[in-house]
């Protein structure tokens, strides 16, 4: 019989929220396309993409945008993935008995936070501004997250056979 978990549940249903809010986006734009005056669904540099007050209007000054958002989204990774495992496993578990030093906890801690408001700040500035910086996003999120989680298997592995 076929057995599915909490996960894999999860993850449907994730799925088919994505597929029906993608899917009714769709639907309006395409029976408003006249009506719309938005550059939201722009490509690439335009006169009228605006990130923080700078035109976006040069392949050269779109570059600079697009490798920010795909290095920041590296390092997004990083903090979701690494330091703030760390923070949870490390320092807020309160059964976890191991010595931590108090220098790195308030260290680690304090810049996860500040990297969360900056990460916000940037990433709502950029995402609002045109579509293809959306992609770009997640382009680097799905890389990131297939070379740490390849990362954590093999670690796992190499642990479960005695060759760390």
């Amino acid at each position: 019989m076929f057995q599915i978990d909490f996960e894999n549940l999860a993850g449907i249903i994730i799925i088919s929220w994505m597929s029906i809010i993608v899917s009714l986006m769709t639907y309006i734009i395409y029976e408003n396309k006249d009506d719309m005056e938005t550059n939201m669904f722009s490509m690439g540099p335009n006169p009228e993409l605006y990130i923080l007050g700078f035109c976006i209007d040069t392949f050269p000054k779109y570059g600079i945008v697009a490798s920010f958002c795909f290095i920041n989204s590296g390092i997004r990774e990083l903090d979701q993935n690494l330091l703030r495992p760390w923070i949870i496993n490390q320092i807020q578990d309160t059964k976890n008995k191991n010595h931590v030093d108090s220098r790195k906890a308030y260290s680690i801690s304090l810049l996860s936070v500040v990297y969360v408001w900056f990460d916000w700040f940037m990433y709502m500035n950029i995402l609002l501004a045109q579509i293809d910086m959306l992609f770009i996003e997640i382009a680097a999120d799905l890389i990131m997250t297939v070379f740490l989680t390849k990362y954590y298997l093999g670690v796992k592995v190499a642990l479960s056979t005695g060759n760390p």
